[in-house]
């Protein structure tokens, strides 16, 4: 808790000199926008300023024009001329024209009567500023200098020269403070202070004009083209601050400060929830170790239990695995209702406990899956036993709330470290052990062996080819036809899936389609079956033929109502009448009652596909359900026809098995009719239809189509 005030208190100090900085930051920003506007404004100050100064030399060049023309000029005609030159908005103080460098010409003449009979060659300091502009040949500017009738001003001199001999001189006086007055530098309406400043070549101001105070303020200068040396104009705010750290600044602060006060507080108060909350996640897992129902440990208690034991063999030595599953557990929950089956299984779980040592482990996984991990093995004797005493237990009648219920169990046993290394290996042989001893008839148990692992990859490898297969189009149908007794004409024909390898390898249906069916690859295998059969009725109507297509569907395919609509979407686009398609479904679908089943259907019968019992009389046959579900035909399986008509028992039974399909108005077909004694005794009991190889095997679509051409009753 020390470390987290000590980062709180680390936290808001870091918070608060950015909250500063960035303050400091916008403040700067600020006063840079200010100066650049200021600099714009030097720019245009700098601009009239040089456009004051050009004008003004205007004077001398057309003075200059004007000598080359009439080298010995009047005074009247000199005053003329620069009474027209000189106006009020130009900053001259005088013009002074000497000729051979004596000035004998001054405009205005008043006030400047002293620079008459001026001798340049006398001053000095005047000379050199001559015998520049001779040099240069051009117009020179010079200044500020001090003037012989008083004051400081810049001077532009250009001299005049009349066929390579020098005529004179032609000086114009620039008054710097009306220069600055004309250009706007000296607008008192302005929030800026402005100064003008000629600066030497150790960049000390030598003469400064304006508000010198700009100099000792924050300023922002510009170079300006007046005379020779380097010029500069600055300005700055009159009071000095460009931007006052005002209610922005301190806003920004002071909000700043409060935000980072919030966070940490906000940081605070997530620390202390965290707090609370991992608290409260420790009893929650500890709540979900174990299940709600039965108080066992859970499948996330058991997987972790079982982790540990496998990280820490040594310790163990040995262990079991003995994966429960209670028998017919759906069948109590679909009669009894959810509650009965609850009871049970918390009847089941306290039962199962107290055959276990305290050191054992049970849990309960899921539904009515329960699971025992027994430490420190010894033997598999001792799991035998325990196996049996299990049993036992499970076996004993229940006496529910309502009701009282007989069950049993069958127990899978997978024993580490023989049965594999890691949890789910454990696991998932456990679970093979379990189905292994439901096949052997339930109400026992069975240890996983090689065998089991043996079909379990052999599972997997059927699994793998079966998707290789479906990609590389190894799946084919054949068609057997069925035959209407009544007219002979082969009316429809069953659609039958096989598979050959790439290797050339033939794998049965049996072997296939169980593992299609537990995998979930049994919805794409359909889905190709009822495309390609749907493709290859349409090459038979195309050949004029015109029949009935029957086409197997798997328990595991009618879960879905919108599959169903797919298939009924698929026969529309190939254009087939759904009263020509038959689904075959096993009987065993109808005796689990599952209704969304039965729902779908009903609604595939609503919209024309007929629905026929495969394989009837295998199973637990039973009359009720024909009245109660949309059944159109049963197939009778072959097994009642293989020893007729010479088995007495066969007979009966298949005489009324018809019996009971006509007081039910539902057609039969028989299939597995092999021979012709077969066939003339159904005929003889008037069966509807026929099917088997005494008609015809098996045929590919092209073979089909040349059989059905040919066929005569």
């Amino acid at each position: 808790m020390k470390r987290f005030w000590l980062f709180i208190i680390f936290s808001f100090a870091v918070a608060s000199t950015g909250v500063i900085w960035f303050a400091e930051n916008q403040h700067a920003q600020t006063v840079e926008a200010r100066k650049r506007t200021a600099t714009e404004r030097l720019g245009k100050l700098r601009a009239s300023l040089e456009g004051q100064l050009n004008s003004s030399l205007v004077t001398v060049r057309a003075l200059r024009a004007e000598i080359k023309l009439s080298p010995n000029i009047s005074n009247a005609r000199f005053n003329a001329l620069m009474t027209e030159l000189i106006t009020q908005d130009v900053p001259i103080r005088h013009v002074a024209l000497a000729p051979d460098l004596v000035i004998q010409f001054v405009h205005p003449l008043k006030g400047n009567e002293q620079a008459l009979g001026f001798n340049y060659r006398e001053s000095q300091a005047q000379l050199e500023g001559v015998q520049k502009a001779i040099t240069n040949g051009d117009v020179v500017i010079d200044g500020p200098v001090e003037l012989v009738q008083g004051g400081l001003a810049l001077i532009a001199r250009a001299p005049v020269v009349l066929e390579n001999d020098l005529w004179g001189v032609i000086a114009v006086v620039i008054q710097i403070d009306e220069l600055m007055a004309n250009s706007g530098l000296t607008s008192e309406q302005s929030i800026y202070s402005t100064s003008l400043a000629k600066v030497n070549a150790a960049g000390a101001r030598e003469f400064q004009f304006g508000d010198l105070s700009v100099w000792e303020k924050d300023h922002v200068t510009s170079d300006v083209s007046l005379s020779a040396g380097q010029w500069l104009l600055a300005t700055a705010p009159v009071d000095g601050n460009w931007v006052s750290r005002g209610f922005v600044y301190w806003s920004i602060v002071v909000f700043g400060l409060i935000l980072a006060a919030l966070m940490n507080a906000f940081m605070y108060y997530l620390f202390y929830t965290q707090m609370r909350l991992r608290k409260a996640l420790t009893i929650i897992d500890e709540q979900a170790s174990f299940d709600s129902l039965t108080q066992l440990h859970n499948r996330r208690s058991f997987i972790r239990h079982l982790n540990r034991l496998t990280g820490k063999a040594a310790k163990y030595n040995h262990f079991a695995i003995l994966f429960i599953d209670l028998d017919h557990f759906k069948e109590v929950n679909d009669s009894l209702g959810h509650d009965s089956g609850d009871e049970l299984l918390k009847v089941a779980g306290s039962r199962l406990r107290k055959e276990l040592r305290t050191e054992d482990f049970i849990a309960r996984l899921g539904g009515d899956e329960f699971v025992v991990v027994i430490n420190r093995l010894k033997s598999k004797d001792v799991i035998d036993q325990l196996a049996l005493k299990l049993n036992n237990a499970l076996n004993k009648p229940f006496a529910l709330s309502h009701s009282q219920v007989q069950t049993s169990c069958s127990i899978g046993v997978a024993l580490y470290p023989d049965d594999g290394l890691t949890t789910e290996q454990l696991l998932k042989n456990a679970d093979l052990a379990m189905y292994a001893a439901k096949e052997a008839g339930r109400r026992t148990h069975y240890f996983f062996n090689e065998e089991l692992r043996r079909r379990s990859e052999h599972q997997n490898s059927i699994h793998s080819r079966m998707r290789a297969g479906l990609k590389n189009r190894e799946f084919r149908l054949v068609y057997q036809p069925i035959v209407n007794f009544s007219n002979g004409k082969v009316e429809k024909c069953e659609a039958l899936l096989r598979w050959t390898d790439d290797n050339g390898n033939v794998i049965s249906p049996a072997e296939f389609i169980p593992v299609a069916e537990s995998t979930g690859l049994i919805h794409e295998l359909g889905q190709f079956v009822l495309e390609q059969a749907c493709a290859d009725w349409n090459l038979l109507q195309r050949n004029d033929i015109h029949i009935g297509l029957s086409i197997n569907r798997s328990e595991r395919e009618l879960n879905d109502l919108n599959a169903a609509k797919q298939w009924l979407e698929c026969i529309s686009q190939h254009q087939l009448p759904a009263d020509k398609v038959t689904f075959e479904i096993t009987e065993s679908l109808l005796m689990s009652n599952k209704q969304r089943q039965i729902h779908i259907l009903h609604y595939l019968r609503s919209n024309g596909v007929k629905i026929a019992i495969d394989d009837f009389g295998t199973g637990y046959s039973s009359i009720n359900y024909l009245q109660r579900y949309p059944v159109d035909y049963l197939k009778i399986d072959r097994s009642f026809l293989n020893h007729a008509p010479g088995d007495r028992i066969q007979v009966a039974l298949t005489e009324a098995l018809l019996r009971v399909a006509r007081a039910l108005d539902i057609d039969v077909i028989a299939e597995g009719v092999e021979n012709k004694e077969q066939w003339e005794f159904l005929q003889h009991q008037k069966c509807d239809f026929a099917q088997g190889y005494y008609i015809s095997p098996g045929l590919g679509i092209e073979e089909l189509t040349r059989f059905l051409k040919q066929w005569q009753f």
